[in-house]
């Protein structure tokens, strides 16, 4: 029963560490305060967002039973990210976190348990939680666009469920590459109004390391002919928690 227990433990840490560290916002592209210490004011935000995987098609996997060979298709989810942000003091360089859930994923079986989708008699939620933590550089800032959209690159470690089939953990640890951007469609309405604090939001994102390769058979029985194809595209809203930073 341990291993059922690991995964909560974790995403507990992780929503507890997101809090504490920040994620990507329209703030990395502001000035540090002088008042800033080592970080600045952390900002909370909610993001629903649409999640497309495998943006530029997926590998392809063959079944050891059949011999059959198929493409993996992309995929659209809806996704929750509960994300949180802090500049630095130095110019232009932010430190991020956030957890990010996928309610409606489904996959063949149950992981910790190993029950099929056809022994439970319905599908198998992937819902287990995931958490990002890492550095964002800004490329361009609301200022140079005249308010309308900024641009940062950001590299961070993403614990997500394990995907090698030599993975000894129910997480591990990988390399997430962003190249992520804020439209700020509302910016230009009235300041006191919530709805001029609202962005849209879009991450092409990269995970460079800890998922399959050619040759990998994961689950058992399913070999990789292609390693992963891991870009993916992320497009939402940012819907600013705590109050606005002046």
């Amino acid at each position: 029963m341990q291993i059922h227990s690991r995964p909560v433990r974790l995403a507990r840490t992780a929503a507890t560490v997101m809090v504490l560290l920040p994620f990507t916002s329209s703030l990395a592209a502001q000035r540090p305060s002088p008042h800033c210490a080592v970080l600045c004011a952390p900002t909370v935000d909610l993001m629903p967002a649409l999640l497309r995987s495998h943006l530029f098609g997926g590998p392809r996997v063959q079944a050891l039973a059949s011999g059959a060979v198929h493409r993996l298709p992309g995929v659209s989810n809806f996704e929750i990210i509960m994300a949180t942000a802090a500049k630095t003091r130095l110019p232009r360089l932010s430190v991020f976190g956030s957890v990010q859930w996928i309610p409606n994923a489904t996959e063949q079986r149950n992981p910790f348990t190993m029950y099929s989708a056809g022994d439970l008699g319905g599908p198998v939620h992937a819902n287990a939680p995931t958490a990002t933590f890492g550095l964002s550089a800004s490329a361009l800032t609301p200022q140079e666009t005249g308010g309308w959209f900024d641009a940062a690159l950001n590299a961070a470690d993403l614990l997500s469920q394990a995907a090698r089939p030599d993975d000894r953990s129910a997480y591990t640890h990988k390399l997430d590459l962003e190249l992520f951007t804020h439209l700020h469609a509302f910016a230009h309405l009235p300041s006191n109004t919530y709805i001029h604090r609202v962005s849209v939001f879009g991450i092409l994102d990269y995970v460079a390391s800890g998922l399959p390769r050619a040759g990998d058979q994961v689950p058992i029985g399913r070999r990789y002919l292609d390693s992963a194809r891991p870009t993916s595209l992320i497009v939402g809203l940012a819907l600013p928690i705590t109050p606005e930073v002046k």
